[in-house]
């Protein structure tokens, strides 16, 4: 039961309120999603990518997706900025206020680890 307990607060997943019309996504799409290359889902819903503040969340999730670890992906995000071609997903700096912002706004979508996940939302995609 610990060990479950201990996997549940490390498996990263992928979650968008109960209300959307997504029911799941692949890698790819997550990844076009929060490095902006797109800006809608699949179904051509507008797609809002948010996530919480500078956490080693934020640095696990992003080297999974993108293979880019911290330094690369500041230097990712300079260029967009700098270009006009993007910006990093907005960052909440209190986790109940992201997933009550998921929870309302059925085009958000933001990643969390497993225990964080409430009633509210649902799995989109969970990691290996």
């Amino acid at each position: 039961q610990v060990a479950s307990a201990q996997l549940a607060s490390t498996t990263m997943v992928v979650v968008m309120s109960k209300k959307s019309s997504i029911d799941k996504l692949d890698n790819k799409h997550i990844a076009n999603i929060f490095l902006t290359r797109t800006s809608h889902f699949p179904n051509g819903d507008k797609a809002i990518p948010i996530q919480f503040a500078n956490s080693q969340l934020s640095t696990n999730f992003y080297q999974e997706i993108s293979g880019k670890n911290k330094a690369q992906l500041d230097s990712y995000w300079t260029t967009l900025i700098f270009t006009g071609r993007g910006k990093p997903p907005m960052a909440y700096e209190d986790i109940n206020t992201l997933i009550n912002h998921l929870h309302s706004n059925s085009g958000s979508i933001s990643y969390l680890t497993l225990s964080q996940v409430t009633d509210d939302l649902k799995v989109v995609y969970r990691f290996p």
